[in-house]
């Protein structure tokens, strides 16, 4: 079975920084797992730092940036449990 790629818009933070929607090709494996993002322009974030990137239908992936490239290895996915002690 080949890899698919998933591509489209997502959100992205980087810690608490919003660093804005930005464009992304995510490369998914034959067992469904993503493990490349690749952003249509580097992010701006330091290298080895970890981007919390939203897909466009609500999955959420973790991403470590990866030297000068726009590419980003995926080292998690989400959901991400709320912790908050009681409701806004």
């Amino acid at each position: 079975m080949e890899s698919a790629t998933l591509h489209g818009t997502g959100c992205v933070k980087c810690g608490e920084r919003d660093l804005g929607c930005l464009p992304y090709r995510v490369e998914v494996a034959s067992g469904g797992h993503a493990s490349v993002v690749k952003f249509d322009e580097r992010p701006p974030a330091n290298d080895g730092e970890t981007l919390h990137l939203t897909l466009e239908d609500g999955r959420m992936l973790d991403c470590q940036v990866l030297d000068a490239s726009p590419y980003c290895a995926v080292v998690g996915e989400g959901p991400y449990f709320d912790r908050r002690m009681a409701p806004r």
